[in-house]
């Protein structure tokens, strides 16, 4: 009959118990790499998709993404990989064109988000550059709350925060800095 030492017994109890751990922990690793929650899980995926938003019949802007992720129980849609955005007036004339790195869509909104390197171009001439960019469908109007730099025929103007209509014709900048020749003119700092 052969008896174990109390400390072999010890030793002998906590290896089955670190291996069992580590076990249990490559399990749980695999299960989070293989099965994801589902409510991270997209309801539809596509791929150099458009999307065409309508006001009254009217086309108002026109959405182009490498890819975007639907989820419905967030009512959201996420894109990435070169979001591209045409905006419309009333009578359907093209007023701007948007590009970001990545952008979402609120669906019950129907409102758009720009992320990640915006810029818009209006047809008219200026050049809108910053980091985040809300477009408000109800309103018809682009808003930022970040930094921004909008760039004139004339102009350079840099702030905090800004408002406008899609094609740059009527814009408020909040916090200005910059120059222009349009105060009195003559070069003046804002």
């Amino acid at each position: 009959m052969t008896l174990y030492s109390p400390i072999s017994f010890l030793i002998l109890f906590l290896m089955v118990t670190i291996l069992s751990a580590c076990g249990k922990q490559d399990v749980q690793d695999n299960m989070t790499d293989s099965e994801p929650e589902p409510e991270l899980m997209p309801d539809q995926e596509s791929w150099n998709s458009e999307i065409i938003l309508t006001s009254g019949g009217k086309k108002i802007a026109l959405i182009k993404a490498g890819h975007m992720a639907k989820f419905e129980n967030k009512s959201i849609i996420l894109m990435d990989e070169g979001v591209e955005i045409d905006f419309y007036d009333d009578e359907e004339n093209h007023t701007s064109h948007l590009k970001s790195d990545r952008g979402e869509i609120n669906e019950r909104l129907r409102d758009l988000k720009a992320i990640g390197n915006v810029v818009v171009v209006s047809d008219s001439g200026e050049t809108l550059f910053t980091e985040e960019l809300l477009w408000k469908n109800k309103m018809q109007k682009i808003i930022s709350e970040v930094d921004v730099m909008i760039a004139t025929g004339t102009d350079t103007l840099y702030g905090i925060g800004f408002e406008s209509d899609v094609g740059l014709t009527s814009w408020t900048i909040k916090k200005p800095r910059g120059k222009t020749t349009r105060l009195i003119g003559k070069d003046d700092e804002i």
